[in-house]
């Protein structure tokens, strides 16, 4: 029994160095998409899509994201188009 535990100790050494050295690319390449998204938070999981599917999401969805995600977007998809993303405007004060 001591001999099987060593064994599956050495193995399981071996096989986490193993996997560190491949690249993400490689070991994602057999997973469903499904099973490449899981753990994520919905935020997490929108982050992960490209940007063309981050143009198609609705300003209504993205609202509900949070702003810390919300303002990821922007940047990613205003350094995608080459432009910087729009500045919110501050509303002036009234003249005297």
């Amino acid at each position: 029994m001591k001999d099987e535990k060593q064994v599956i100790e050495s193995f399981e050494k071996a096989l986490t160095a193993l996997v560190a050295r491949v690249p993400p690319e490689q070991w994602l390449a057999g997973l469903a998409p499904e099973q490449r998204l899981a753990g994520l938070t919905e935020a997490q999981a929108v982050l992960a899509l490209p940007d063309a599917m981050l143009r198609a999401l609705s300003a209504e969805y993205i609202a509900t994201l949070p702003r810390e995600t919300q303002a990821a977007i922007q940047k990613r998809l205003g350094a995608a188009s080459g432009r910087r993303p729009a500045r919110r405007r501050v509303p002036r004060s009234p003249s005297r």
